[in-house]
């Protein structure tokens, strides 16, 4: 399969994708339909046990095309958003393996919802984000009014939204709004490791732990004790739970069967 926007490639269990849009990597609804596409061709490949996430040249994106927008209407943009926030996080989020975001350069607005949407996020200590809908679109950024509040609090959220200005990669991670910074030369390496050392653990319990974390991200707290006891004690009948305990004892690396 050929692709007009971005680049994959699986190796060593993960499979990369790499928007190539150049010279921005701007963000239309090829992009996004490919982007899709790619996802659910790593997710659907049994070699692949880790996806990752980046971007070609400069940045891992300026964001979405402004060209592109230039003439909708609010029809029109509610069709592509639709497409573009709605259907990428519910493909995300329904993924059975894990999606990293390695970012170098640049993240702005669809670009941060992007690396947003994945479950880590690994950054060159040059890159920045920002959300710029305020003062490029007079209109909100978007899922980052919901994003930003609970990974950084509301009074920081309302500052980059109503500014617009960028954060750095440094202050991002001080906030918990990311997860590491790496120097921007060991970016390809790091996120590679962190990938690879993912890929070692079974993948029923990453598919099962995943589900898991999103489905509690937003549980009233009066629910989570039956559904940690279910989610647990359920994976104790799994081939791969007892080969865990076994390996441990015995001291051995795990073979997993994934079932």
């Amino acid at each position: 399969m050929s692709y007009q926007t971005l680049k994959y490639s699986v190796a060593d269990s993960i499979a990369n994708i790499i928007l190539n849009r150049p010279p921005l990597n701007l963000i239309d609804r090829e992009l996004t339909e490919e982007y899709h596409a790619a996802l659910a061709r790593a997710d659907a490949d049994p070699m692949v046990k880790v996806i990752v996430l980046s971007g070609e040249g400069k940045g891992l994106s300026a964001g979405v095309d402004l060209n592109y927008l230039e003439s909708f209407d609010s029809i029109q943009m509610k069709e592509f958003l639709r497409l573009f926030y709605v259907d990428t996080l519910n493909i995300v989020r329904s993924l059975s393996k894990p999606i990293i975001a390695a970012v170098h350069g640049y993240a702005r607005e669809g670009a941060c919802t992007l690396a947003m949407a994945c479950d880590m996020i690994v950054a060159a200590d040059t890159a920045d984000f920002a959300y710029p809908g305020v003062p490029n679109l007079a209109a909100p950024p978007g899922m980052h009014v919901w994003f930003l509040q609970r990974l950084i609090g509301r009074m920081r959220a309302a500052e980059l939204i109503f500014t617009g200005q960028p954060i750095t990669a440094v202050e991002a991670e001080r906030l918990g709004l990311i997860t590491k910074v790496v120097s921007a030369d060991s970016l390809k390496e790091a996120s590679k490791a962190l990938a690879l050392r993912v890929a070692e653990m079974s993948p029923l319990a990453l598919k099962s732990t995943r589900d898991l974390l999103y489905k509690m991200e937003d549980m009233d707290f009066s629910d989570v004790p039956e559904t940690a006891l279910a989610a647990l004690s359920s994976a104790f009948d799994s081939d791969d739970s007892v080969e865990a305990r076994r390996a441990f004892l015995e001291k051995r690396e795990p073979v997993w069967r994934g079932s």
